[in-house]
């Protein structure tokens, strides 16, 4: 036999052998089929099963994002110019309100408000003077004095008596009796004018000067009170409880009225900022407590207030929520803030197990239902549309109604047609 022979020879044995193997293959399967048969109709698989009950809305929970903030935030300046002198505070640091934080040099003001000061004394000893009056011994002298002029004036009277003949006979002369009568006159006028003054001494001081001097008195204490507000002015204090954030300058530094010199915010008040759509937010009332998600803390704030409007580029509405005394919960501006809302889906469906759902066809979801046929019940699949997952239930729209018994687990291990038991029948509604 030659070499190629022998090659055809041993092909056609090679196929012979491969088709013989084939025929007992389908052989050994044709026997198992009914054995795998007849073991199922043998052999129902227990199944736990639902009663499914349709509704016509339910609830989804949506979390949403939002800011921590600061209620308060201000740039602290001094009102009035200088060179700092002290700035007793630094950044991160946490003040009190009404705490000094910084301070001008104040000399010159100092120094102007004691000038002040004594001429506020003065005044204020004029006014004690004015008000109890002359003194008894100012009003004797000024009698003295008045008696010494009116006796001088009678003598002078006489003198010009006597001269007055004397002038006729050519005595005395026209020039010495004309000096005699104007020194009477001008006595006279100076008894006149001590009369006056001391009229005026016994009769007190008038009460309009005694009102002149307490008016200049109060013009003197209300330059004093604006020298005071100058050097509170020198004083940088903390308009509320916070915590300095910014130190823009440092001692000797000369800055000028209203340059920023710190900046302080209130982390003792916080404030979530959240956006919520309009349907979301038409579920909250101002006043209400809502609890918040912060870094894995659950924070219990009240809802302060909601914008009046949309924003038109992100189409939510703002909702302001006070947290309170972050400082205590140390929370800090700036950390990302969660809250869940619950809304109601004005969609019909069933809630299943999510464990009940498996993959179908063409990306829909199928759920196993228990088809009853006289006393054998049978598992049939029906697909399902698959509405929204809420933890570990599913809220889906089916061909199957209310009533029928939903398979809830255990459906890796079941076909289409297996016989079953079920179980347990349950009722799943939206609240559970």
């Amino acid at each position: 036999m030659t070499k190629r022979r022998f090659l055809v020879a041993m092909g056609i044995l090679t196929a012979f052998c491969v088709a013989a193997l084939a025929v007992i293959r389908m052989d050994v399967l044709a026997e198992e089929v009914p054995s795998t048969e007849a073991h199922r109709e043998a052999s129902p698989l227990i199944v736990n099963t639902l009663e499914a009950v349709e509704m016509a809305s339910y609830e989804r929970e949506r979390v949403y994002t939002g800011m921590l903030k600061e209620s308060r935030r201000s740039q602290l300046s001094f009102l009035q110019g200088g060179e700092i002198t002290e700035i007793l505070v630094d950044e991160g640091d946490a003040v009190t309100k009404g705490q000094i934080l910084s301070r001008l040099d104040s000399r010159h003001i100092q120094a102007g408000r004691l000038q002040l000061e004594a001429q506020l004394s003065e005044a204020n000893a004029v006014l004690a003077e004015l008000v109890a009056g002359p003194r008894q011994e100012a009003i004797s002298a000024k009698q003295a004095e008045l008696r010494a002029q009116k006796a001088r004036s009678e003598s002078l009277k006489k003198q010009v008596a006597r001269r007055g003949t004397l002038v006729d006979t050519n005595a005395v002369s026209r020039e010495e009796f004309e000096t005699v009568s104007f020194d009477l006159q001008a006595t006279i006028a100076e008894v006149e004018r001590l009369q006056s003054e001391l009229d005026e001494l016994l009769a007190g001081t008038r009460d309009e000067q005694i009102t002149a001097q307490q008016a200049r008195i109060s013009q003197l204490q209300a330059t004093l009170l604006d020298v005071d507000h100058d050097l509170e002015d020198a004083v940088l204090k903390a308009p509320f409880a916070g915590r300095i954030t910014h130190r823009y300058v440092d001692e000797g530094t000369v800055v000028s009225s209203g340059s920023s010199v710190l900046e302080i915010l209130d982390d003792t008040d916080l404030e979530a900022w959240i956006g919520l759509p309009a349907s979301a937010s038409n579920q909250l009332r101002v006043g209400e407590s809502c609890h918040l998600s912060i870094d894995g803390k659950e924070v219990t704030a009240v809802i302060q207030s909601m914008s009046s409007e949309v924003n038109q580029a992100t189409r939510t509405r703002m909702v302001r929520l006070r947290v309170g005394a972050g400082r205590e919960l140390q929370l800090l501006p700036g950390q990302v803030v969660r809250m869940a809302v619950s809304e109601t889906v004005l969609d019909s469906g069933f809630w299943v197990p999510t464990a009940s759902l498996t993959k179908g066809t063409k990306g829909l979801w199928s759920v196993y239902v228990v088809h009853s046929k006289s006393d054998n019940p049978v598992a049939a699949r029906s697909d399902v549309e698959l509405l929204d997952t809420v933890g570990d239930r599913s809220f889906v729209r089916g061909a199957f109604k209310n009533g029928d018994q939903i398979i809830t687990d255990g459906t890796h291990r079941i076909v289409a047609g297996q016989r079953v038991i079920p179980q347990a029948k349950l009722v799943v509604r939206s609240e559970n």
